[in-house]
């Protein structure tokens, strides 16, 4: 009787066991089936972010963004940028080495920036104001800063090799926008008493026609100049005071959003390729086409790392062996079977366009782009004003 019970007992055990082991195995394949489904989303939205990086590349080698605040959409005075053909989607062992062609006109719609466009028509106002002003020029000049930084760094990760570029280009600009967005940040500190030069400029012209006419404040309409100097004292304490509670969240809040538009308007300029025009989603689609073979490859390689994982050493080896039949052609499916490129030329140059700017007002100030960023700001300079304050102040 005892040997009955022990031996239903461990056909008992026997079956929880096999039981739990199905389950187990079960829920492993679940979770094999889900890994499967998220790195074919990340595999995905990483190589359509490289075609943004790759396509920003090409528009910074184009020089058409708005790097030149003597120009538009800064100013009313259009740029001459030099039209060339731009190399994209490379061949690697032909002779001589070849690529497509993609090319940014700078047209009425490349030329147009939503925010600087507002910006300029606001300066150009007959009413236009001071304090306005004072707030325009911070957030005008950080932008400038972006644009120039962005174009700067892409146009020099447009000469690597473009399989470098589609491989880490992601990971690279992810490293250098936190950097940028901490410079912006301390570059923003600068601006806010930098450009209180504005507190001592008045716009004279009260016909409410034609542009502002800006002219300085002088001692001679006392109220006038020393109201600015208590807006300088007012501006700077408050800063200071609130840096915790406002002036952080405000430099936060225009750096962020700078960096955001910056990089938004950059894959919103239309290109034209193969004489038709594009976006930059031609070329994430271009991505997934020619360069189908390594993100296919990266993404079978993810899943047989998961299948040793989740489902263990045999489905591991099982998936290596499956994965080896397509490639060598003896499971008859077109994953690795590379596309080839079509309106191939041989390459051109990776010369970043020319750019020139013929403003009249500036023609006789020729500064390089730091003296511009630094000391170039619009609303004049406060040590100057102070400093003009201070000399008056001991004749009398």
């Amino acid at each position: 009787m005892s040997d009955s019970n022990d031996t239903s007992a461990i056909d008992e055990k026997n079956q929880e066991l096999n039981s739990s082991n199905q389950s187990n195995y079960i829920s492993n394949i679940g979770s094999f089936v889900f890994n499967v489904f998220i790195l074919f989303i990340i595999i995905g939205v990483y190589y359509a972010s490289s075609g943004l990086v790759l396509y920003a590349c090409k528009l910074s080698q184009s020089n058409i963004l708005p790097t030149d605040n003597k120009c538009f959409p800064y100013e009313d005075t259009k740029p001459n940028i030099q039209p060339i053909n731009i190399n994209i989607f490379n061949t690697l062992f032909s002779d001589p080495p070849m690529s497509n062609k993609i090319k940014f006109p700078y047209n009425e719609y490349n030329s147009s920036n939503k925010i600087l466009d507002m910006f300029r028509d606001y300066k150009n106002k007959p009413n236009s104001n001071f304090l306005a002003n004072y707030f325009i020029s911070i957030i005008e000049s950080v932008i400038l800063f972006n644009y120039t930084t962005f174009n700067f760094i892409l146009n020099i990760l447009n000469e690597l090799p473009e399989f470098l570029i589609v491989l880490f280009g992601p990971i690279l600009i992810g490293i250098i926008t936190a950097i940028v967005l901490l410079c912006d940040q301390i570059y923003l500190i600068y601006l806010w008493f930098a450009n209180m030069g504005w507190f001592f400029k008045t716009n004279m012209n009260d016909t409410g026609t034609g542009r502002p006419k800006w002219s300085e404040v002088t001692l001679i309409d006392w109220f006038g100049y020393w109201s600015g100097v208590w807006l300088v004292i007012l501006f700077a304490v408050l800063f200071i005071i609130t840096f915790p509670f406002v002036g952080l969240p405000f430099l936060l809040l225009v750096a962020n959003f700078s960096i955001f538009w910056c990089m938004f308007s950059s894959i919103m300029y239309t290109a034209e390729m193969n004489g038709k025009s594009i976006t930059s989603a031609a070329v994430i689609q271009d991505i997934f086409k020619y360069y189908k073979s390594l993100i296919v490859g990266i993404f079978c390689l993810l899943v047989i790392v998961s299948a040793f994982s989740k489902l263990g050493t045999v489905p591991g080896v099982f998936s290596i062996i499956t994965l080896a039949l397509i490639y060598f052609g003896i499971i008859s499916i077109d994953m690795f079977s590379p596309i080839n490129k079509e309106h191939l030329s041989p390459l051109t140059s990776y010369k970043q366009a020319k750019k020139t700017c013929n403003d009249k007002k500036n023609v006789d100030e020729k500064h390089g782009l730091l003296y511009d960023l630094v000391f170039g700001q619009k609303g004049g300079s406060i040590s100057k004003e102070l400093k003009n304050l201070g000399k008056k102040l001991s004749r009398k």
